[in-house]
């Protein structure tokens, strides 16, 4: 490319009345390129040819998948159009995409919603639900020398009574919905209106501004009803769930001594079990349960998870639900993705590292501020093959 100086020297050259050939001749450069740079007003720039973004052809897709489902992140994206390049480049391209989207809604039904005039809760059509948690009195040996209280969340189905319940580690919304989705697994049903019990305010700040950054929140559960077409409300409990509270306090007095929560939690399913038995609430319950949704018709609210993406601290430990957990020289300084269960938690590498894909998985510890060491196991995938490796 020829330079600014060359451009200026051609054109004096020429208005001083000197011949296009001779300067070409003078110069070396060929009479055409004279003519050019004698006619253009401005000295030559470089200029990179444009080149259609590898991206171009993906984005009908990727809109299409953000606007059914705002918060999927990159990484699904990628997995469902078989992104063909660098995960950094498709992140830039979902990100300026996502500005293009309309607003989101405020998310409604946060707060109580009142019933039309005249129509109380029993007249609601069958297929609704009631959830909120109860606080035995038992105190439980969590391990590592401690003993505390857990919450049990509690669901009982509108028109039948049909009772679930399951012992939580915290209060976290994390560990609520963890237990809601095993509880819709086992009913084999999704409500089509959740009424969540709002008593204790202090939860709901919790639920609503508690949770770390890759954590679940209750306004990310809200979202992904609405995007299932569930409707979700916050209020008062109605008799239903008192009259289960009061059986279950009745059923689990208080021990002398802490138990185990695996103890607990057996107990706790063979009480649900029995009162589930009823001839009278089984007939009703199964007509009930044809007036929910299948799990399969709510993809979008099933589809939520307790994971998002950490860096483990300068020792190499992720701090995750409330503990610390080790992992290797693979996973330092980057962000490692991290799944929390009712009994797990897997932390996996988002990328090519140490050589393959690193998946380890601990057992969750229900003790807090505990740094734990050993992992159940610790896979590495390489060229479609995986290993188990010692260590975290």
């Amino acid at each position: 490319m020829l330079s600014r100086e060359q451009w200026q020297e051609v054109r004096r050259l020429h208005a001083e009345g000197v011949p296009i050939k001779q300067i070409a001749r003078s110069r070396r450069i060929a009479p055409n390129t004279v003519r050019r740079m004698v006619r253009s007003p401005q000295p030559p720039r470089y200029q990179r040819p444009e080149r259609a973004s590898v991206a171009a052809p993906f984005e009908p897709r990727i809109l299409r998948l953000l606007m059914d489902n705002p918060a999927l992140s990159a990484a699904d994206i990628a997995r469902r159009i078989n992104w063909p390049a660098s995960p950094s480049l498709l992140r830039s391209h979902v990100a300026r995409l996502r500005t293009t989207l309309p607003p989101p809604q405020p998310a409604p039904r946060l707060q109580a919603q009142q019933p039309a005039a005249g129509l109380a809760l029993a007249d609601l059509r069958p297929g609704w639900a009631e959830v909120g948690l109860w606080r035995p009195a038992q105190e439980f040996e969590v391990g590592h020398g401690q003993v505390r209280t857990s919450p049990v969340l509690v669901m009982v189905a509108g028109d039948s009574g049909r009772l679930a319940a399951r012992l939580l580690p915290s209060e976290a919304f994390r560990n609520v919905w963890i237990a809601h989705y095993r509880m819709l697994q086992e009913w084999d049903a999704v409500p089509h209106t959740l009424r969540w019990e709002t008593v204790d305010p202090q939860s709901m700040v919790s639920w609503l501004f508690g949770a770390q950054a890759w954590d679940l929140s209750w306004s990310a559960y809200v979202a992904r009803a609405e995007l299932a077409q569930l409707t979700v409300q916050a209020g008062s409990p109605v008799p239903a769930l008192h009259a289960a509270r009061r059986s279950l306090k009745a059923a689990f007095p208080a021990q002398p001594s802490a138990i185990s929560p695996d103890a607990f939690a057996v107990d706790l399913k063979a009480w649900v079990d029995d009162a589930n038995a009823t001839a009278a609430s089984s007939a009703r319950w199964s007509l009930e349960r044809s007036a929910m949704r299948r799990l399969a018709e709510a993809p979008q609210l099933l589809a939520l998870r307790a994971q998002g993406r950490a860096v483990p601290d300068d020792d190499g430990y992720l701090a995750v639900a409330g503990n610390y957990y080790l992992v290797g020289a693979w996973g330092a300084r980057r962000r490692l993705t991290v799944e929390v269960t009712e009994t797990e938690v897997v932390i996996r590498s988002s990328g090519y590292h140490a050589g393959g894909f690193h998946t380890v998985t601990y057992a969750r510890s229900w003790a807090g501020g505990v740094r734990l060491t050993g992992p159940q196991r610790h896979t590495v995938s390489e060229s479609g093959v995986s290993r188990a490796v010692p260590g975290p």
